[in-house]
């Protein structure tokens, strides 16, 4: 089945730059990547250059592989933020975002038309501000993110979670 690509016209330049970056930073080569997405090195080649097709499909392999955030990785194109890929690629920052609106739009459905925009604009504005607050406190961020870290979350791993979350919302049995 053929895959059209994405258009992100003057964010390609930001995008294949960030897929090298990520791709540098898990200190993987070309190679690596083409194996674990089984294609032909120059093929991947082409794509992390920008020459070859960007597909959804592509950007979240290479997430996948890669283990970094495939939102993060659009975002960032399209924002004009070179290093938003990088500085979400451990935290899956746009990942955990996009993966709490899936579930809310399951949950409601065709009830998403009633929100009012300046009730979305609000709740956002505040959420953000909150994600501020955390880490305008730099010295007591830093000290309790160094205490407390205990490494990047996977991709497999974030999916499953919100995977048992939702069954077990749903009644359904946790799964190991």
């Amino acid at each position: 089945m053929k895959h059209s690509s994405i258009e992100i016209d003057a964010g390609v330049r930001i995008l294949t730059q960030s897929l090298r970056a990520i791709r540098k930073k898990r200190g993987m080569t070309a190679s690596d990547i083409a194996a674990a997405l089984e294609m032909p090195l120059r093929t991947y080649q082409a794509f992390e250059s920008g020459r070859g097709p960007l597909t959804h499909e592509r950007l979240f392999n290479f997430a996948e592989v890669t283990d970094s955030d495939p939102f993060a990785l659009l975002f960032g194109a399209i924002f004009a933020l070179p290093d938003l890929a990088i500085d979400c690629a451990d935290t899956k920052f746009g990942m955990i975002m996009m993966m709490y609106f899936q579930e809310f739009a399951r949950e409601r459905g065709g009830d998403i038309a009633y929100l009012d925009p300046p009730n979305l604009a609000g709740g956002f504005d505040r959420l953000f501000k909150d994600f501020g607050a955390v880490l305008a406190d730099r010295e007591r961020f830093l000290r309790n993110w160094l205490a407390n870290r205990t490494g990047s979350i996977g991709l497999s791993a974030l999916r499953q979670r919100m995977v048992n979350r939702r069954d077990r919302k749903a009644g359904e049995p946790r799964k190991e």
